[in-house]
Protein backbone atom coordinates (compact mmCIF):
# COMPACT_ATOMS: atom_id res chain seq x y z
CA UNK A 1 0.00 0.00 0.00
CA UNK A 2 1.47 3.15 -1.15
CA UNK A 3 1.29 6.77 0.59
CA UNK A 4 0.93 9.35 -2.44
CA UNK A 5 1.17 12.81 -1.71
CA UNK A 6 -1.84 14.92 -3.32
CA UNK A 7 -3.59 17.68 -2.90
CA UNK A 8 -6.76 15.28 -2.12
CA UNK A 9 -6.14 12.80 0.64
CA UNK A 10 -7.07 8.87 -0.26
CA UNK A 11 -9.81 8.91 2.25
CA UNK A 12 -11.53 12.41 0.98
CA UNK A 13 -11.26 10.98 -2.63
CA UNK A 14 -12.63 7.80 -1.50
CA UNK A 15 -15.92 9.45 0.69
CA UNK A 16 -16.20 11.92 -2.04
CA UNK A 17 -16.38 9.05 -4.77
CA UNK A 18 -19.29 7.20 -2.68
CA UNK A 19 -21.37 10.50 -2.28
CA UNK A 20 -21.93 10.11 -6.32
CA UNK A 21 -24.49 7.63 -5.03
CA UNK A 22 -26.82 9.56 -3.23
CA UNK A 23 -29.78 11.88 -3.84
CA UNK A 24 -30.80 15.19 -1.74
CA UNK A 25 -34.56 15.58 -2.62
CA UNK A 26 -35.47 18.18 0.06
CA UNK A 27 -32.27 18.04 2.51
CA UNK A 28 -33.62 14.19 3.08
CA UNK A 29 -30.13 11.98 2.10
CA UNK A 30 -31.39 8.88 -0.34
CA UNK A 31 -29.73 5.68 -1.98
CA UNK A 32 -31.45 5.04 -5.21
CA UNK A 33 -34.43 3.46 -5.42
CA UNK A 34 -34.57 -0.61 -5.49
CA UNK A 35 -30.49 -0.91 -5.76
CA UNK A 36 -29.03 -3.13 -3.56
CA UNK A 37 -26.64 -1.56 -0.75
CA UNK A 38 -23.75 -4.63 -1.55
CA UNK A 39 -23.66 -3.19 -5.19
CA UNK A 40 -22.86 0.31 -4.36
CA UNK A 41 -20.71 -0.59 -1.29
CA UNK A 42 -18.54 -3.06 -3.99
CA UNK A 43 -18.39 0.17 -6.16
CA UNK A 44 -17.11 2.09 -2.87
CA UNK A 45 -14.87 -0.80 -2.40
CA UNK A 46 -13.50 -0.09 -5.33
CA UNK A 47 -12.88 3.54 -5.02
CA UNK A 48 -11.03 2.96 -1.49
CA UNK A 49 -8.91 -0.17 -2.93
CA UNK A 50 -7.69 2.58 -6.14
CA UNK A 51 -6.87 5.53 -3.89
CA UNK A 52 -5.21 3.65 -1.23
CA UNK A 53 -3.02 1.69 -4.20
CA UNK A 54 -3.57 -1.79 -2.24
CA UNK A 55 -5.10 -4.70 -3.64
CA UNK A 56 -7.16 -6.75 -1.07
CA UNK A 57 -8.60 -10.74 -1.73
CA UNK A 58 -12.66 -11.01 -1.51
CA UNK A 59 -12.67 -8.23 1.20
CA UNK A 60 -16.24 -6.35 1.06
CA UNK A 61 -18.00 -8.87 2.93
CA UNK A 62 -15.12 -9.11 5.62
CA UNK A 63 -15.66 -5.55 5.94
CA UNK A 64 -18.70 -5.23 6.36
CA UNK A 65 -18.37 -8.77 9.05
CA UNK A 66 -16.06 -6.71 10.54
CA UNK A 67 -18.08 -3.10 10.59
CA UNK A 68 -21.62 -4.51 11.28
CA UNK A 69 -23.20 -6.32 13.80
CA UNK A 70 -25.10 -9.63 12.68
CA UNK A 71 -28.49 -8.25 12.56
CA UNK A 72 -27.43 -5.66 9.99
CA UNK A 73 -25.44 -7.43 7.63
CA UNK A 74 -28.47 -9.05 5.62
CA UNK A 75 -29.04 -5.79 4.38
CA UNK A 76 -25.66 -4.88 3.21
CA UNK A 77 -24.54 -8.25 1.88
CA UNK A 78 -27.39 -9.73 0.22
CA UNK A 79 -27.43 -9.29 -3.71
CA UNK A 80 -30.80 -9.45 -4.91
CA UNK A 81 -33.23 -6.67 -3.74
CA UNK A 82 -35.90 -8.43 -1.46
CA UNK A 83 -34.85 -8.08 2.26
CA UNK A 84 -33.67 -4.31 1.94
CA UNK A 85 -36.90 -3.94 0.13
CA UNK A 86 -38.78 -3.32 3.77
CA UNK A 87 -36.03 -0.62 4.63
CA UNK A 88 -37.39 3.03 5.14
CA UNK A 89 -35.38 5.19 3.14
CA UNK A 90 -33.66 6.66 6.37
CA UNK A 91 -32.33 3.20 7.29
CA UNK A 92 -31.38 2.49 3.88
CA UNK A 93 -29.10 5.57 3.92
CA UNK A 94 -27.71 5.23 7.24
CA UNK A 95 -26.83 2.12 6.85
CA UNK A 96 -24.73 3.32 3.46
CA UNK A 97 -22.84 6.22 5.31
CA UNK A 98 -21.93 3.78 8.40
CA UNK A 99 -20.35 1.17 5.60
CA UNK A 100 -18.69 3.93 4.06
CA UNK A 101 -17.29 5.90 7.09
CA UNK A 102 -16.13 2.92 8.67
CA UNK A 103 -14.59 1.59 5.44
CA UNK A 104 -12.66 4.69 5.37
CA UNK A 105 -11.07 3.76 9.34
CA UNK A 106 -10.21 0.28 8.09
CA UNK A 107 -8.44 1.52 5.39
CA UNK A 108 -6.74 4.60 6.77
CA UNK A 109 -5.72 1.97 10.34
CA UNK A 110 -4.15 -0.14 7.52
CA UNK A 111 -2.53 2.25 5.45
CA UNK A 112 -0.82 3.04 9.23
CA UNK A 113 -0.19 -0.66 9.68
CA UNK A 114 1.82 -0.92 6.37
CA UNK A 115 3.89 2.21 7.25
CA UNK A 116 5.05 1.37 10.66
CA UNK A 117 6.30 -2.30 8.83
CA UNK A 118 7.76 -0.58 5.95
CA UNK A 119 9.40 1.10 8.60
CA UNK A 120 10.70 -1.93 10.98
CA UNK A 121 11.43 -4.09 7.93
CA UNK A 122 11.80 -2.59 4.62
CA UNK A 123 8.97 -4.41 2.69
CA UNK A 124 5.36 -3.16 2.78
CA UNK A 125 4.84 -4.99 -0.45
CA UNK A 126 4.76 -8.33 -0.20
CA UNK A 127 1.14 -10.13 -0.77
CA UNK A 128 1.34 -12.01 2.16
CA UNK A 129 2.61 -9.20 4.14
CA UNK A 130 -0.52 -7.10 3.06
CA UNK A 131 -2.78 -9.88 4.10
CA UNK A 132 -1.82 -10.67 7.28
CA UNK A 133 -1.94 -6.77 8.48
CA UNK A 134 -5.48 -7.13 6.67
CA UNK A 135 -7.07 -9.60 8.80
CA UNK A 136 -5.13 -7.90 11.78
CA UNK A 137 -6.88 -4.28 11.23
CA UNK A 138 -10.41 -6.50 10.84
CA UNK A 139 -9.72 -8.27 13.65
CA UNK A 140 -8.81 -5.17 15.89
CA UNK A 141 -11.57 -3.15 14.26
CA UNK A 142 -14.01 -5.37 15.08
CA UNK A 143 -13.69 -5.82 18.34
CA UNK A 144 -13.04 -1.72 18.98
CA UNK A 145 -15.21 0.63 21.08
CA UNK A 146 -15.16 2.68 17.89
CA UNK A 147 -16.78 0.65 15.63
CA UNK A 148 -19.66 0.76 18.05
CA UNK A 149 -19.36 4.43 18.90
CA UNK A 150 -19.26 5.87 15.04
CA UNK A 151 -22.15 3.22 14.30
CA UNK A 152 -24.45 4.79 16.86
CA UNK A 153 -23.45 8.74 16.55
CA UNK A 154 -24.28 8.04 12.78
CA UNK A 155 -27.21 6.44 13.55
CA UNK A 156 -28.45 9.21 15.56
CA UNK A 157 -27.69 12.19 13.83
CA UNK A 158 -30.12 14.40 12.02
CA UNK A 159 -27.25 15.51 9.36
CA UNK A 160 -29.32 12.41 7.00
CA UNK A 161 -32.36 14.31 7.34
CA UNK A 162 -30.91 17.59 6.69
CA UNK A 163 -28.78 18.16 4.49
CA UNK A 164 -28.56 19.87 0.97
CA UNK A 165 -24.86 19.20 -0.66
CA UNK A 166 -22.58 16.22 -0.96
CA UNK A 167 -20.05 18.67 0.52
CA UNK A 168 -21.84 18.40 3.79
CA UNK A 169 -21.43 15.06 4.06
CA UNK A 170 -17.72 14.50 3.02
CA UNK A 171 -16.61 17.37 5.50
CA UNK A 172 -18.98 15.74 8.01
CA UNK A 173 -17.52 12.10 7.66
CA UNK A 174 -14.03 13.68 7.51
CA UNK A 175 -13.69 15.37 10.80
CA UNK A 176 -14.40 12.10 12.72
CA UNK A 177 -12.05 10.18 10.55
CA UNK A 178 -8.91 11.85 11.29
CA UNK A 179 -8.09 10.50 14.38
CA UNK A 180 -8.26 6.45 14.30
CA UNK A 181 -6.89 5.29 17.57
CA UNK A 182 -9.02 2.79 19.78
CA UNK A 183 -9.82 6.24 21.68
CA UNK A 184 -9.73 9.44 19.71
CA UNK A 185 -13.03 10.04 18.16
CA UNK A 186 -13.95 14.11 18.04
CA UNK A 187 -16.79 15.35 20.09
CA UNK A 188 -17.49 18.22 18.13
CA UNK A 189 -18.38 16.73 14.62
CA UNK A 190 -21.84 17.15 12.82
CA UNK A 191 -22.60 13.36 13.71
CA UNK A 192 -22.46 13.95 17.31
CA UNK A 193 -25.85 14.38 18.74
CA UNK A 194 -27.96 14.04 22.32
CA UNK A 195 -29.19 11.03 21.27
CA UNK A 196 -28.29 7.76 22.73
CA UNK A 197 -28.17 4.91 20.37
CA UNK A 198 -30.01 1.73 22.52
CA UNK A 199 -30.09 -0.92 19.29
CA UNK A 200 -26.48 -2.01 19.03
CA UNK A 201 -25.82 0.58 16.50
CA UNK A 202 -29.00 0.40 14.38
CA UNK A 203 -30.74 3.59 12.90
CA UNK A 204 -33.10 5.03 15.10
CA UNK A 205 -36.46 3.22 14.79
CA UNK A 206 -34.85 0.56 12.98
CA UNK A 207 -36.42 -3.31 14.01
CA UNK A 208 -35.05 -6.16 12.48
CA UNK A 209 -37.44 -9.07 11.89
CA UNK A 210 -35.69 -12.52 12.36
CA UNK A 211 -34.67 -14.17 9.48
CA UNK A 212 -35.86 -18.04 8.54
Amino acid sequence: MASTISSVSPMRASIEAATSHISFPQGRLLVPPGTCLSTLLKQTLTNFTTNYDTHLPSSLNRILNSIFDTSCLAFVTEKEFRIEAGLEDHDSVTLFVQAVAEMAVVFERLLRACSSSASSSGNSDSGGLMTCLFSRELQLFAESEQRRTMLERIGGTSLLSHCYTKDEVVRSSLLPLKAVGEDSLSESVAWVSDWSCKNMGLPRGFTVMALN
